[in-house]
């Protein structure tokens, strides 16, 4: 029988079940699941992705439980699953990956959400072959997600690969860490063309930030203050995501 309580601990997974038509299922999410903007009200909230309350999730009684590797804890994962609740784990790395999580979603909670996933996932297919068959112009570029410590990512990152499509060449994609620590003078020494921005996890902000950054990394690169949702988060909002893309091709060919 599928699934008719559900529990996302992931914001871009609960975006992604509701976009399939599993709204109805969902009982449970974090304090940062925001999207879609206004179809969430009355949900109840168990926390953050780093701290949800699993005493509550429990009490709950979800069916299934969906989080992601990265963005939830390995023992809130443990102890939902020591209490016999089914959780699907999903780690997307690369954007080529995320069809297939749709999918596995959408089977998971069957019926109509099955076919709806199938069709989000096929969408993704195309729009990210697409792309994949026009040249871009190469940028090297620092992606920054911190600052005080500065940290940027490496290319083991769904950022960095996303990045790709738009011609990206990180400066630092060979570091060992998947998301290094380092200085603005270091950054300098690696000559990027292009400083990116996000506005999450740390919130960049083109009218509070840009003169500084200008400051620190000197006038030559290019300052880029983007969306950081689109950037970082998988599922539906990939879709943004290769839309940003496409209009960073066409600001680095300008």
């Amino acid at each position: 029988m599928p699934p008719r309580r559900v529990v996302s601990l992931c914001p871009s997974i609960t975006e992604t079940l509701v976009e399939i038509g599993a709204r109805d299922a969902l009982v449970a999410a974090t304090r940062y699941c925001t999207r879609p903007k206004g179809v969430l009200r009355g949900l109840s909230r168990i926390g953050g992705t780093k701290d949800p309350d699993v005493a509550r999730i429990l009490e709950l009684a979800p069916d299934l439980v969906f989080v992601n590797e990265e963005e939830n804890r390995r023992q809130d994962v443990e102890a939902i699953r020591a209490a016999g609740v089914p959780v699907d784990v999903s780690f997307p790395r690369r954007v080529g990956d995320v069809p297939a999580d749709v999918r596995r979603w959408g089977n998971l909670l069957g019926g109509a959400a099955a076919a709806e996933a199938d069709r989000l996932a096929a969408r993704l297919e195309a729009e990210l072959a697409a792309l994949r068959e026009t040249p871009a112009r190469a940028v090297r570029y620092i992606y920054w997600i911190w600052k005080e410590p500065w940290m940027t990512v490496s290319d083991d990152t769904y950022v960095a690969d996303l990045l790709r499509l738009a011609g990206g060449e990180n400066a630092y994609g060979t570091d060992t860490a998947r998301y290094p620590v380092t200085t603005p003078e270091e950054a300098r020494r690696r000559r990027p063309d292009a400083h990116l921005f996000p506005d999450e996890p740390y919130a960049f902000r083109e009218g509070r930030h840009a003169a500084e950054m200008a400051r620190t990394f000197g006038r030559g690169p290019r300052l880029v203050f983007l969306a950081g949702d689109d950037c970082c988060w998988h599922g539906f909002r990939t879709l943004a995501g290769l839309e940003t893309m496409r209009a960073l091709r066409e600001r680095w060919a300008g």
